[in-house]
């Protein structure tokens, strides 16, 4: 899957490609936020994935962001265990 840009609409590139996530297991739910900075705008770009245990799958995308807005987010995001 790949994840489009929130404000040019570039492709940002498979989940791999993204520069920090934050994934957590709550009672059978799966929560993980991703964060995404498009080289080409300087923007970022969130992904929300909620994938409920005993309810429905979803994918927001949030932005865009402006370059200087997220990289604390992922910088904790990163620094957090496994």
């Amino acid at each position: 899957m790949t994840v489009p840009c929130a404000s040019c609409g570039r492709e940002l590139g498979p989940v791999e490609r993204r520069r920090a996530f934050l994934s957590m297991f709550v009672f059978g739910d799966e929560e993980i936020r991703s964060w995404f900075f498009c080289d080409t705008c300087r923007t970022w770009t969130i992904e929300e994935y909620s994938d409920r245990f005993m309810g429905e799958t979803s994918v927001v995308l949030r932005g865009p962001f402006p370059e200087g807005s997220c990289e604390a987010d992922g910088a904790l995001a990163q620094s957090c265990p496994d």
